[in-house]
């Protein structure tokens, strides 16, 4: 065997033997995802509701535990850790995301039909010029547009086509990634609190908050 093919046959083993499987029981996980067209829905209290008590759902149907999440106004992260008898992740972040879709497109749709359903900014974003809102009937317009330049059967496309979602395998890592989590409103693009606990739509369970010194 010459020393190339010896090389090669290493290598292929060793990432074999430290390739991190994606579906793992009882792992733990962070996922993110954005509106499409980076719209900022989530800048009115009874939108921002329909995300927590998703998240609140999600953890009494699929037995998942919520880490930390972060709900800025076009965009969520998320970390959380399945049960012991569940291994995929996209089973949860999907059946979240779909049952949120569909409150998002009814709370669009009572808003544009009538100006007195439209809903007011949260007190954090009215002086934020990071924070613009559409008109509803706009929105819809433009999820709409997207729908028909994907042409697959959809008539509204409300989230972004690809997400980010990765497994979470040591504490170095989670910590790493909880403290970006709880960094996100602190961070320029949106500067919407000094403090990343001041920020009423960010959760970080009680045994990680002393860790990450935010």
């Amino acid at each position: 065997m010459s020393t190339k093919t010896k090389e090669k046959t290493v290598n292929e083993t060793m990432v074999k033997k430290y390739k991190t499987p994606f579906r793992q029981a009882g792992g733990t996980y962070f996922y993110s995802t954005a509106i499409s067209g980076k719209k900022n829905i989530f800048v009115c209290e009874d939108y921002m509701d329909l995300l927590v008590n998703a998240f609140k759902v999600a953890e009494i149907q699929h037995d998942v535990k919520s880490l930390a999440y972060v709900i800025m106004p076009n965009h969520f992260y998320w970390i959380f850790r399945l049960s012991e008898k569940q291994d995929n992740p996209s089973q949860v972040y999907g059946t979240v995301k779909k049952e949120v879709t569909l409150e998002i497109l009814k709370l669009l749709s009572e808003e544009a039909k009538d100006d007195k359903n439209k809903k007011g900014q949260l007190d954090i974003f009215q002086k934020n010029q990071a924070v613009k809102r559409s008109d509803p009937r706009k929105i819809l317009w433009d999820f709409k547009q997207m729908a028909k330049a994907l042409d697959d059967g959809r008539k509204y496309v409300v989230w972004e086509k690809k997400g980010k979602v990765f497994p979470i395998n040591d504490e170095k890592s989670l910590i790493r990634n909880l403290r970006f989590v709880a960094d996100a409103p602190i961070r320029d693009r949106w500067n919407l609190v000094e403090k990343s606990l001041d920020y009423p739509y960010l959760y970080v369970a009680d045994e990680f908050i002393s860790k990450l010194a935010v």
